[in-house]
């Protein structure tokens, strides 16, 4: 063998060797319990199946957990169009983590605690002002607590605060529900993109 036939295969050896670093780098990984923990997200240890509910998407198409099954995951938001604070923080979120992440394998879902304030044209022009594909969804009051009864999820009575905003206090998570319609974990405060994306990378690779 040549000494110029030599140093060509080495040198090619180097650089698949080299690229295949550089991709392998840039692969996601599935995090462990508790660097998903440092990240944000606690997974459930045991899955359970989401029990029937029947709610409307902001084009006036029945919403069902069916619907959750046409995606690898599904992020859900309990919140409502006229929220000061926590819901356009979470809206905003949500958003960033769908530039992130380049996948069609996710749906994100504000569900309304406000059904009387949010008609569907409402809640239709508000998730869509942070990405067209975000939906909306609400319903009777009662459907809408009785699911957010299943997700762990809990409200208050709309009160008016200083400002005569219509405040409802509810819980401030980001609930993950797979493509069995099966709850898997929960996102809590602070809300932080880049951390919630390696974590959310790790679950589409772990389905």
């Amino acid at each position: 063998m040549s000494k110029n036939l030599l140093t060509a295969i080495l040198f090619s050896i180097v650089l698949f060797l080299s690229i295949y670093s550089i991709w392998r780098i840039g692969q996601p990984r599935i995090l462990s319990a508790e660097e998903m923990k440092v990240n944000g997200y606690f997974g459930y240890g045991s899955f359970e199946e989401l029990r029937d509910f029947n709610l409307l998407d902001h084009n006036g198409d029945i919403f069902t957990k069916a619907n959750l099954k046409e995606q690898s995951l599904n992020f859900l938001y309990f919140g409502y169009s006229s929220c000061p604070t926590e819901c356009p923080v979470m809206m905003s979120v949500m958003k960033q983590i769908f530039e992130k992440i380049e996948t069609n394998d996710i749906s994100y879902y504000l569900i309304s605690f406000d059904p009387e304030i949010d008609t569907l044209e409402r809640l239709k022009s508000y998730v869509t002002a942070f990405n067209p594909d975000f939906i909306g969804v609400s319903g009777d009051v009662p459907e809408v607590v009785k699911l957010g009864y299943q997700l762990g999820v809990e409200k208050l009575a709309p009160i008016e605060n200083h400002m005569n905003q219509r405040i409802i206090s509810h819980t401030n998570h980001l609930i993950v529900v797979n493509s069995e319609a099966e709850v898997i974990g929960i996102f809590k405060a602070p809300f932080e993109s880049s951390a919630m994306s390696l974590v959310i990378k790790s679950l589409l690779v772990s389905q």
